[in-house]
């Protein structure tokens, strides 16, 4: 289990965040899916949990299609 390097939210198809991980970038010990690894801002790390749908367009978490990170 990876245990340094920055968060990782891994979504669906359906944008929906199914993991959260912690990964150091190198490919050469794991590759996502291409797509399917967002990313997360430190800010929001603590906020980003299974279940919720991940918006490529918003700023910030929350309940409305205007963040990034939409509570279900």
């Amino acid at each position: 289990m990876e245990s340094e390097g920055k968060p990782h939210a891994i979504v669906n198809s359906s944008n929906i965040v199914t993991s959260v991980v912690l990964w150091d970038g190198n490919t050469s010990t794991w590759s996502p899916e291409s797509g399917t690894c967002v990313g997360i801002d430190t800010d929001f790390y603590e906020y980003v949990g299974i279940g919720m749908t991940y918006n490529s367009g918003g700023t910030g978490i929350g309940t409305t299609s205007s963040n990034k990170w939409i509570v279900p």
